[in-house]
């Protein structure tokens, strides 16, 4: 899912749990997001710079302004915040109301020099006095930032702002209610507020006002929310820049753009949005929307993520844990999991526990390996159940439990999550750590995980169809459900489809389909298709003899276990010239490496 909005009072793209959510805004929020900059320039510069700086220069408190003006919007002038400050201070010090107001705003998100909060609230309070409303607004910012417990001097200043007619306090009084944050939630009037600041051309109201109705999928306004956003794309605004995005992305209130989404998203990310990053990443990460390049999604993953997007953080590291987009680098993943598990994404906090638990390019640390995945399970995090269930019932990490895993298992498989099942039904098949044993129940779960599309679940399901044992056989639902197995990757799966449609078990046989099932489980290393393909190799049958590639195969049966490839390979060895047994030895390793890129990817 694309990222939106944050429920703090922000513009912020992410897209995880409301937990992590507001972790994540947290880490990523900006002074610039909650304080508004009090005046909207004119989009042309200054006619006269040199001559507008004598004035200045000279004292005249206007064009003290007006330079000040010019630097902090490149107005004719190179954008310089230092020297905006300096001259609104100059400016403010002769009690220009619309300077005071800017100084007061820089002053408070430290804009051209460190923060000074009792400076911004001295100017603020001035230039409110003096009847610049927004003054107010960024009053109350000031107070919920530096006095959150004093929210309700904050509300009454926005309110005071909002009677004297500023616009920025009517999106941010309009934000609160809306949310129900800080003040009691009236959906209403926070509407009607944000509404009003759209009317007048606020930005961030034009933007968050586009976020609703994306979020709600409100069709009949879906041409309005795109018009808005559009609006504020162009002044500039890389939150709205982001937001454009997700339009395009999702073809909501205009037609369907993925490569106008990206523009959107990488102008977002240059200037200074990691949301437009992340939400690159995520465009370029998922094949449905024809621009899949994961070498360019991992790029914007690290770019967001190292400019603190906490989700971007745990997508990073999965990418260099899992080898996508780049070569696998479990070291360097570690930090990224890290901070993403940190602020609560519940698949880095999995992720970053089977790091640990196996020391895989770290120190192994089982006893935080189990704490993280607890935390990942208290969020119904699939995976991390079946692996802290796994290792609490046999006591790896922390005292066993088994009656505790059995309980977090039987939970997630009732909940409909497909390997959970599927393990429920192993251990209930075995007994396993003190499991009722239940071989019913046990197929029963097999055959709702199948349902699910577990593959391995199909292939359990079908072995005990065609067994008859716990149930009654069936061949060519057998068939049916090793082919389902098959197709979700199962090795045992796709070696026992081969056999029955070699055989005509269950149907009609399929000679060339069997043997491209069962390339497909010897590529995954299953040692018995290994075998099988090792004879059919050496004896030329549905395929070219080769006596190199057939010892091949049966070295690598014998490696993965299965002892008596190991006569036939000795056999075929005695009767291979040195040179052919050297390319033997080459096929086998190329095979092997192979197997091993499949085993990694799954």
């Amino acid at each position: 899912m694309i990222s939106r909005f944050s429920r703090r009072a922000r513009l912020l793209a992410l897209s995880v749990s409301v937990l992590a959510l507001l972790l994540a805004a947290e880490a990523t929020a900006r002074p610039s997001d909650r304080f508004s900059v009090p005046q909207s320039p004119s989009a042309a510069p200054v006619d006269d710079l040199p001559a507008l700086l004598r004035r200045a220069e000279a004292g005249d408190a206007d064009a003290q302004y007006q330079v000040g003006i010019a630097y902090q919007f490149s107005l004719g002038t190179p954008r310089n915040d230092a020297a905006a400050r300096s001259w609104f201070a100059k400016a403010a010090a002769q009690n220009h109301i619309r300077a005071l107001a800017s100084l007061g705003y820089m002053l408070s998100v430290g804009a051209g020099g460190p923060v000074d909060v009792a400076g911004a609230e001295k100017a603020l309070r001035r230039a409110g006095e003096a009847g610049e409303a927004s003054a107010w607004a960024n009053m109350a910012e000031l107070v919920l930032h530096q006095r959150p417990a004093e929210t309700a001097e904050a509300m009454a200043l926005l309110e005071r702002a909002v009677a004297a007619g500023a616009t920025n306090a009517r999106y941010r009084l309009g934000r609160f209610l809306i949310e129900g944050e800080v003040i009691a939630a009236d959906p209403a009037r926070g509407r009607k507020l944000l509404d009003e600041a759209a009317e007048q051309g606020h930005p961030l109201a034009e933007t968050y006002l586009a976020y609703l109705i994306y979020e709600a999928r409100d069709e009949a306004q879906a041409g309005r929310g795109f018009a808005l956003v559009r609006r504020a794309a162009n002044a500039d605004l890389a939150v709205a820049l982001n937001e454009l995005g997700r339009y395009h992305m999702a073809g909501f209130g205009t037609s369907r753009d993925p490569r106008r989404a990206a523009s959107a998203f990488a102008t977002a990310g240059e200037q200074g949005e990691p949301s437009g990053w992340y939400n690159l990443a995520l465009l370029h990460n998922d094949p449905q929307y024809g621009m899949h390049n994961q070498v360019l999604a991992r790029q914007a993953a690290l770019r967001a993520a190292d400019m603190g997007h906490i989700p971007a953080a745990g997508l990073a590291g999965q990418m260099l844990f899992k080898a996508e987009g780049g070569p696998r680098d479990r070291s360097a993943a570690r930090p990224y999991l890290q901070r993403a598990a940190e602020g609560g994404i519940a698949d880095a906090q999995s992720l970053l526990a089977g790091l640990l638990f196996n020391g895989d390019g770290v120190p192994a640390d089982q006893t935080a390996a189990m704490d993280w995945w607890e935390k990942a399970v208290a969020q119904g995090h699939g995976a991390a159940v079946n692996n802290f269930a796994t290792y609490l019932a046999t006591g790896r990490g922390r005292p066993a439990d088994p009656a505790r895993a059995q309980t977090l298992i039987a939970a997630q498989a009732e909940a409909g999550y497909a390997p959970s099942q599927f393990r429920w039904g192993l251990w209930q098949e075995q007994g396993w750590q003190g499991t009722r044993k239940d071989l019913p129940a046990a197929i029963r779960w097999f055959r709702r995980a199948a349902e699910n599309g577990h593959a391995s679940g199909a292939f359990k399901y079908a072995a005990y169809l065609e067994a008859g044992e716990g149930i009654k056989a069936d061949i060519p639902a057998a068939r049916h459900w090793y082919g389902i197995g098959a197709e979700g990757g199962n090795s045992d799966a796709q070696f026992q489809l081969a056999r029955m449609l070699e055989a005509g078990e269950g149907g009609a046989a399929d000679p060339a389909a069997a043997r491209r099932w069962l390339d497909r489980a010897a590529k995954q290393g299953h040692p018995e298709a290994l075998f099988v393909l090792g004879d059919l190799t050496y004896r030329g049958e549905g395929r070219p003899a080769d006596p190199a590639l057939a010892w091949a195969y049966l070295r690598l049966a014998e490696e993965y276990g299965m002892a008596e490839a190991g006569g036939n390979r000795r056999y075929i060895e005695s009767r291979l010239l040195p040179s052919e047994l050297a390319r033997a030895q080459a096929m086998a390793q190329q095979l092997a490496a192979g197997i091993r890129r499949e085993r990694e990817d799954e």
